[in-house]
């Protein structure tokens, strides 16, 4: 297997262990490595960018454990026809330390400089379309 079947497996086996049915899994997770992660962590127009569009160093730094992969979640928005959401939570498989505590890591990533959103994960039938 490769770097991205082993991750899927760990990340579903993770789920599946925490009693969660595998098809909620398969709809609403997926395994992320490399620079993905920052496409789903990143995006907010809030975050200070260099000239040329690329995210300056410091966000560069703080964040770079996320492309040691993890898995991301989002769901569908209850407030807006249950349209997927964009916001979501990321759990990487090699947490930050927390600058703040220093015996305690940050467990779980959520978009950067974005409001705090609940999220329903979806279940077969209640996307959008559907």
């Amino acid at each position: 297997m490769n770097f991205q079947t082993d991750s899927q497996a760990k990340h579903l086996t993770e789920w599946l262990n925490s009693g969660v049915d595998e098809e909620i899994f398969h709809q609403n997770v997926r395994s992320l490595y490399g620079t993905t992660p920052y496409e789903y962590l990143l995006y907010s127009p809030k975050i200070s960018r260099r000239n040329d569009g690329r995210l300056r160093d410091r966000y560069l730094k703080k964040y770079q454990h996320i492309e040691l992969g993890g898995w991301w979640c989002s769901g569908v928005d209850p407030l807006n026809n249950y349209a997927l959401m964009m916001w979501g939570c990321f759990k990487p498989d090699h947490p930050r330390r927390d600058r703040q505590k220093i015996h305690k890591f940050i467990k779980y990533e959520h978009p950067f400089r974005e409001e705090t959103r609940a999220f329903f994960h979806q279940s077969h039938g209640t996307a959008a379309g559907n």
